[in-house]
């Protein structure tokens, strides 16, 4: 039986978290597969995937959101075959930012022009559906250190925004 990895979280700061990854099994390991986990609103989960080689791992996830919970999960490629997953949760120290205060306007059918506030040397992540479902699920987005981003939506349809 292949068992899960250990996963120990080393430290953490506001915007990073440092984990370390062992097998505690004679099998061999060829690397592991991470996925970070995150919601920063009740509308949409992030994910993060990581590809590691090796048997034995230390790894640094920066540019993360200060006082906000994240998922760390991972499993391990052995000679003979994946290992079951194993799960930890940690929270980044410092305080969480404001919510944005978004602005959407139409600039015409096919184009709406978003603008919000908050603070610099940040990215933002803009988030556009026709449903909180899709919104929820499968979102269209786009990602930028400005303030602003005019995207482009099917005409003769409602949209619903988050940034």
């Amino acid at each position: 039986v292949i068992p899960p990895p250990v996963i120990r979280i080393e430290s953490y700061t506001e915007d990073s978290i440092s984990f370390s990854l062992k097998m505690n099994t004679n099998i061999k390991v060829s690397g592991y597969v991470v996925n970070i986990y995150w919601t920063f609103d009740t509308h949409r989960q992030e994910k993060r995937t990581l590809t590691i080689e090796g048997e034995k791992s230390v790894q640094k996830v920066a540019n993360l959101t200060a006082q906000t919970p994240y998922e760390i999960s991972a499993w391990a490629r052995t000679e003979l075959g994946d290992s079951p997953l194993s799960f930890v949760h940690v929270v980044t120290s410092g305080t969480r930012p404001a919510s944005p205060n978004l602005k959407a306007r139409a600039i015409n059918q096919t184009a709406v022009e978003c603008n919000w506030t908050g603070p610099r040397n940040v990215v933002y992540g803009i988030f556009y559906a026709t449903s909180f479902l899709e919104l929820y699920r499968s979102p269209h987005n786009a990602t930028t250190t400005s303030h602003n981003i005019t995207v482009i939506v099917q005409r003769d349809e409602q949209y619903l925004f988050l940034v």
